[in-house]
């Protein structure tokens, strides 16, 4: 199927490259296919963090976001059981974890939300943005704007022209 996009114009997709959002994403409930794209051309020569969740009904809905293991090492946030049933998972095996950033002109201010994390179960390819319960404590560090340059001030990663977004 092809589907129209906002940073790569039209691409070409396969039926299993969809991931079905049945509860969409938080403000945007009525959109419930996205893919992840990325652009092979510029990761070839160049490391980069960031992925695009594109909506496939809607060129213009598309999330930058990243791997929170890229922020924080060894996420692992503890999720609402009813979130774990939607998905159809039992257990974290099968669940990818991903956090939409919002980046900006200077890199050092960009965040990303990691406590409400997309999480989608990679075998049968549904998602959901899960808000995470402030209450568990293996929750309670997780924050809605966490600095994603925080942890590589002083290196290489926010030099000028070190961070491309596509």
């Amino acid at each position: 199927m092809k589907i129209k996009t906002k940073f790569f114009g039209e691409v070409d997709i396969a039926d299993e490259q969809l991931i079905l959002f049945p509860y969409g994403i938080y403000g945007f409930e009525d959109f419930n296919r996205f893919v992840l794209l990325h652009d092979i051309d510029y990761e070839e020569e160049n490391e980069t963090v960031f992925r695009f969740l594109q909506c496939a009904d809607d060129e213009h809905l598309c999330f930058t976001v990243m791997d929170p293991d890229y922020i924080e090492q060894g996420y692992e946030p503890k999720l609402p059981e009813s979130y774990l049933k939607k998905l159809g998972v039992f257990g974290d095996e099968d669940l990818a974890y991903l956090v939409i950033a919002v980046i900006n002109e200077n890199l050092e201010d960009s965040t990303a939300n990691m406590q409400g994390p997309i999480v989608i179960n990679s075998k049968n390819k549904l998602g959901a943005q899960v808000i995470l319960e402030a209450s568990e404590p293996e929750n309670a560090r997780y924050k809605i704007k966490h600095k994603i340059f925080a942890a590589y001030k002083d290196e290489e990663l926010v030099e000028e022209g070190a961070a491309v977004l596509c």
